[in-house]
């Protein structure tokens, strides 16, 4: 039984090779962000010589601090949304969206992908059992009967494997961080769905009150012109009003149906739920965000850490066209027993054993090793480029969030003082036209002015609350749903 003894220590003392193998990819080393240090609400204007303004980000601002709920993405979105009606839908859209669904099966398949790279830095062992019969004819037949086991694999001396099975796992952390920008991202989709319902919603209550008021104007328009006091052209002009009002209310109720159905397919369930009412959008609050925040946060969204992982796998791509250059180094045997008797085949006398090592070095290729090292440098830079176009986009989205804050609240209360004084502007125009100092289109257009600014004040408030959704967004949240902190947002 020593030749058994020596080839298990034989494989025993390779396995250690196997596992201890060097690698040739290169040092990895995080590229250097390009984009400033901090992301300020503030924004400075200078001016060049030619007198054309130039914009730049402050950097390092001292007003710039990160604040305690600086890591957004550790804020639930069950406490960033307020509305009940909205945290249900995000949450049954969570289970039932088949985009989520198609990412976690893209998971489980790059799982598994890494699992089967995975496999070949571990030996092989195979069973095997097989027979031959021979002879002449008219002759007694020989039979050789043989079983047994046959261990094989590759002493990975340069990492080739190693290298290999680094890029599949990159590959399967790189989905993982895919699917959480997946569920991130609908979250947000589902948010913004949500307020585009309800200002339909409200636009087309907005319609219909209009059309009670302007059936009412052309009642009272009739009354005056049956009196005398107003002519055929101001009832033609009430009517057009009553008819424009009408053809609103059901386009508003279009959108409306659109509006639900887009929700509805971003919930994945069509079956009718029992949600709690809807708030207006007047009294929609979201968590507070801050203001200033370290450009470093960037680095945590999922899908930075995507496409890092992407340079990641890359760059152990690098290390396994550079081992392809080396020898490689394979080992097979077989441990059994032979006999020509079926009878006798397990006896200890029949047992055998055989290792066969096998070197192959490459020597002419035709140049194809070198452009396999070629195309994987290539590649890595791409994911380089690749890396550093996220982290500037997601500093983009983060800055024109920020900055967008204070234009939003400066919007809408102008919009609200707009609002006021259209309604005055109304009141004067109708008393004139009853006293006869104006004729009745003086009174359509405060009409028509006043209906479209009631319209804009709802898209700016359903604007602005979007503006802070995609900061949230943008700054990584929404993956979890715990509670982190409890301040509301409210303009």
């Amino acid at each position: 039984m020593r030749p058994y003894c020596k080839l298990i220590r034989n494989g025993l003392c390779f396995a250690v090779v196997f596992l201890s193998a060097c690698s040739l990819a290169p040092v990895y080393t995080r590229p250097e962000a390009p984009v400033p240090e901090q992301i300020s609400a503030e924004i400075r204007n200078f001016v060049q010589a030619d007198g054309t303004p130039v914009v730049t980000w402050p950097i390092g601002a001292g007003n710039v601090q990160a604040s305690p709920a600086a890591n957004v993405a550790h804020i639930g979105w069950v406490d960033f949304f307020k509305d009940p009606r909205l945290r249900e839908l995000i949450a049954i859209s969570l289970r039932h969206n088949r985009d989520v669904r198609m990412s976690a099966l893209a998971v489980e398949e790059a799982r598994a992908q890494y699992g089967i790279q995975r496999a070949e830095r571990l030996p092989r062992l195979e069973t095997v059992g097989q027979g031959d019969y021979s002879g002449k004819v008219r002759e007694r037949h020989m039979e050789i009967l043989e079983v047994g086991l046959m261990p094989s694999f590759e002493l990975d001396f340069f990492g080739r494997i190693k290298s290999m099975s680094e890029s599949a796992l990159q590959a399967y952390l790189a989905s993982r961080e895919a699917e959480k920008t997946m569920r991130i991202s609908l979250v947000a989709q589902v948010a913004e769905s949500y307020l585009n319902e309800c200002l339909a919603g409200e636009q087309l209550q907005l319609a219909r009150n209009n059309l009670v008021s302007w059936r009412k104007s052309y009642a009272f328009v009739e009354r005056r012109v049956q009196s005398g006091q107003s002519s055929l052209l101001d009832l033609e002009q009430a009517r057009s009003m009553v008819e424009f009002a009408t053809a609103t209310v059901a386009g508003q109720e279009r959108q409306l149906i659109q509006s639900g159905n887009a929700l509805r397919l971003l919930s994945g369930s069509f079956v009718q739920q029992n949600l709690p009412p809807a708030q207006p959008l007047r009294k929609q609050s979201l968590a507070a965000l801050p203001s200033g925040l370290p450009s470093s946060v960037l680095l945590e969204r999922p899908d930075v850490l995507e496409v890092e992982h992407r340079l990641l796998a890359a760059n152990a791509d690098i290390g396994a066209a550079r081992a392809a250059f080396f020898p490689s180094v394979n080992l097979t045997g077989s441990l059994g027993y032979m006999s020509e008797d079926l009878n006798r085949l397990i006896v200890g006398s029949n047992a055998l054993w055989s290792f066969l090592p096998k070197i192959s070095l490459p020597i002419f290729a035709g140049g194809g090793l070198e452009a396999g090292l070629d195309l994987s440098e290539a590649r890595k830079e791409s994911s380089v480029a690749a890396y550093e176009k996220v982290v500037q986009t997601a500093f983009t989205e983060v800055a024109d969030a920020l900055q967008s804050r204070a234009s939003f609240d400066r919007q809408l209360k102008a919009q609200e003082r707009y609002l006021a004084s259209q309604r005055t502007v109304l009141d004067l125009a109708m008393n004139r036209y009853v006293n006869g100092a104006v004729s009745y289109l003086e009174v359509l257009d405060a009409q028509r002015v006043l209906y479209q600014t009631e319209q804009d004040l709802l898209a700016i408030r359903r604007e602005q609350l979007l503006n802070e959704i995609r900061l949230y967004k943008a700054l990584g949240g929404g993956l979890n749903a715990d509670s982190v902190i409890s301040a509301s947002y409210n303009s």
